[in-house]
């Protein structure tokens, strides 16, 4: 299959697996959510072998749409099930005649009750996130495993559960009210944070950006600013911290397709319209009371994505953003990064130091090697270095930030 082909697939099913799976869950029933995921899946599979070899259709979504609907519409009469569901089942020959999808609005109003269904209160908080990023993203079980540090059959063994939850406990989808609505809010705000997260630095892949996962973050916050009630200071922010660091996208990689480390950046390609609203989201995030995580890592973002050059980076502000980050979410990546930013206020064998308190939550993994061994060459320890970065390497599963590992191990030999 053509690579443009490749390329528009795996967009098509980012974009348009959530919308799917959140029209046919509105439409029929949360309990059919198995079936709902597999009928996706298929019609995904079937335009990835139909249109290896003839044109898409002029409107892509609603073929998905129609093949998904049948398929769901198939199983139900052969299980027994459709007297349940005739209304939903009486306006299918409508939807496959027009070849279009439900109006916007209802499409967006199915996706924002969706959001909150997969963050029900009966669900564990990692529960109610794996659910989301499986229904509403379309991530992967090993995507999700990387997002939480876990292992890839504890994390399968998660969604199952959740899954059941969710047809069982969910009901009919609604966007709930209330002191309902701000407690789901903060579990909805984490999903949408960590799939951009996964998007920023895919898991796997030849890809070290997936910037369809990332649009598809920021889509469905912006989403959320169409509900009155959810439209905060930390969502503010969350928009903040993404679009200033989507801004950078296009000086990560070069020609080649290598990875660019921030030093490396020709900052000239950062999007100035991303910049520019970044920084209007962060003010307007300000004036609402206290300040969240959100706030504190947009404002990370800021500081890097807007400084004249690397060596005018602000790092002493920044590391005073992390400190008290790291207090509100001592979580590893906060921590790896506060380490990052401490070498370059303090120096290499300073956190070199902090990291040795960290090797019993960290040890092992392939960040925490990456870094380490970046600070025992600023310090002058080869070997020590060479060791850490082959260990990390061997755990590398980006094709493109291993490629960037090993063109590093390469100009150490022999230092």
């Amino acid at each position: 299959m053509p690579t443009a082909v490749n390329q528009k697939l795996d967009h098509l099913f980012r974009h348009e697996y959530g919308k799917l799976v959140s029209m046919f869950a509105n439409k029929y029933s949360p309990e059919l959510i198995d079936t709902i995921e597999d009928a996706v899946q298929e019609s995904l599979y079937k335009a990835a072998k139909l249109w290896s070899f003839q044109p898409m259709p002029d409107n892509p979504s609603a073929w998905l749409y129609r093949v998904a609907n049948n398929q769901i519409i198939d199983y139900l009469r052969k299980d027994n099930r459709s007297v349940s569901y005739d209304l939903a089942i009486s306006t299918n020959h409508i939807e496959e005649e027009e070849n279009v999808l439900p109006e916007e609005r209802a499409i967006v109003d199915d996706q924002l009750r969706m959001i909150f269904a997969c963050c029900h209160p009966t669900m564990k908080p990692t529960e109610q996130l794996m659910l989301s990023l499986k229904l509403l993203c379309g991530l992967s079980v090993k995507e999700i495993a990387r997002a939480f540090l876990k292992q890839e059959e504890a994390t399968k063994r998660a969604i199952t559960r959740a899954k059941v939850k969710f047809r069982e406990e969910v009901g009919e989808l609604k966007v709930p009210i209330g002191a309902d609505l701000e407690q789901r809010l903060e579990a909805v705000l984490q999903v949408i944070y960590l799939l951009f997260n996964e998007g920023y630095k895919a898991t796997e892949g030849n890809q070290l950006i997936k910037q369809e996962l990332c649009e598809e973050a920021i889509r469905l916050a912006f989403l959320l600013t169409n509900e009155p009630s959810c439209d905060n200071g930390e969502l503010k922010a969350l928009i903040s911290m993404m679009l200033l660091k989507a801004a950078r996208f296009p000086a990560r990689i070069d020609e080649a397709g290598n990875l660019l480390t921030l030093e490396k950046q020709d900052r000239t390609k950062y999007d100035e319209d991303h910049i520019k609203w970044g920084w209007q989201f962060l003010h307007d995030s300000s004036k609402f009371e206290g300040s969240s995580v959100y706030q504190l890592e947009a404002a990370i973002s800021c500081y890097y994505t807007t400084a004249a050059s690397h060596e005018k980076t602000n790092w002493k502000a920044i590391l005073s953003l992390y400190d008290t980050l790291v207090k509100l979410k001592p979580v590893p990546v906060v921590q790896m990064s506060r380490v990052l930013v401490l070498s370059k206020v303090k120096g290499a064998s300073f956190a070199l130091n902090e990291m040795e308190g960290l090797e019993e939550i960290i040890n092992g993994n392939q960040s925490f090697l990456a870094l380490k061994a970046d600070l025992y060459a600023e310090i002058g320890d080869w070997s020590a270095a060479r060791v850490h970065l082959q260990k990390s390497i061997s755990q590398a599963l980006n094709i493109t930030e291993r490629r960037f590992l090993e063109k590093k191990l390469q100009s150490w030999i022999g230092k």
